[in-house]
């Protein structure tokens, strides 16, 4: 879902898992996504997020994706977000994905696009 909205917005992409926070200074807008693990953000790439650098008024879109239940995905990531001066503009789940089989993403990145203009 990364790449999709990153090749459609021709924003660029970082691998949170192996790029540090600062990445995100000359940014005023992340689009940070994830998978959910038990129905709570994935730890790696959480970790990620809450080791942002502090900002002024910078916004995020958020996006997961998840087999059964969102859970409280987004509730965590908007609140360590917010500590670190983010404000969250879009959150986008995506249900049903399967590394097996291709997704459609053509309505996440319809709203991401909208959220962007």
């Amino acid at each position: 879902m990364a790449e999709a909205i990153a090749q459609a917005t021709d924003a660029p992409i970082f691998d949170i898992a192996t790029s540090a926070s600062s990445v995100t200074d000359d940014f005023d807008m992340l689009i940070i996504g994830m998978p959910v693990e038990g129905f709570r953000p994935a730890k790696e790439p959480f970790a990620w997020v809450e080791s942002l650098p502090k900002a002024e008024d910078k916004k995020a879109i958020l996006f997961c994706t998840y087999a059964l239940y969102k859970g409280s995905i987004f509730k965590k990531l908007e609140k360590a977000l917010s500590s670190n001066g983010y404000r969250t503009v879009l959150k986008v789940p995506k249900k049903g994905i399967k590394p097996d089989r291709p997704a459609d993403f053509s309505d996440a990145i319809a709203e991401v696009k909208k959220t962007l203009e």
